[in-house]
Parts: structure tokens; sequence; C-alpha cells
């Protein structure tokens, strides 16, 4: 899996616009975000994407409860 693969996911999951598509694609991206953490787990590099990642799933979550009410 290539390392921004959860980049991708994440900005498809922003840009959707199904609600009923939306918690598929949350829980996708939370996935490639959890395996791209655990690739790094032994890595003290990458700063930055930690931090877009943590960003990400902050993001997600709001997203997710923004989205129960559609």
């Amino acid at each position: 899996m290539p390392e921004n693969n959860w980049e991708d996911l994440d900005l498809q999951t922003a840009l959707e616009v199904s609600g009923e598509k939306m918690p598929e694609r949350i829980a996708t991206t939370r996935e490639a975000i959890a395996g791209r953490l655990r690739s790094l787990e032994c890595d003290s590099d990458h700063h930055m994407e930690r931090h877009r990642m943590e960003k990400a799933l902050t993001a997600l979550k709001t997203l997710e409860e923004e989205t129960r009410n559609w």
C-alpha cells in the first residue's frame, strides 16, 4: 500500500456526498491511517505525516458526527 494511500482516501471521504456511503468511507480511511501508523511504529521520522494523520482523524470524527444528522 503506498504511504499516501490514506491521504487519497481521506480526500475521497471529504468529497463524498452520499450519506449512505459515508460510514464506509470513514471506516476505510481510518483503517488506512491505522495501517500507516503501524508501519511507522519503529520509525521516529515522518513527524509531518503523523501530524496530518492526527488532523485527519479529528476531521473524520467531526464528519462522522455531522453525517449522523443527514
